[in-house]
């Protein structure tokens, strides 16, 4: 499937919102929201990487950051 292009030079902009249940991580670009739930970055790196484990969650993060 081949990639949409974006537009150049578009600011994005972050912001994190407590709910009553959860954390949200929202983007702006342009003028669109674009809404993520938090989560632990050790669950996630889990979640994303089954052989990790234990360990250093940066270093999984930068080999899983790397990648392709």
């Amino acid at each position: 499937m081949p990639l949409k292009r974006k537009r150049s030079n578009v600011a994005v902009e972050m912001k994190t919102f407590n709910g009553k249940q959860d954390t949200y991580l929202v983007m702006k670009i342009d003028g669109a929201y674009h809404v993520f739930v938090e989560v632990e970055a050790k669950e996630a790196a889990r979640d994303c990487d089954p052989t990790f484990k234990k360990g250093n969650t940066r270093r999984i993060w930068a080999k899983l950051w790397a990648k392709p």
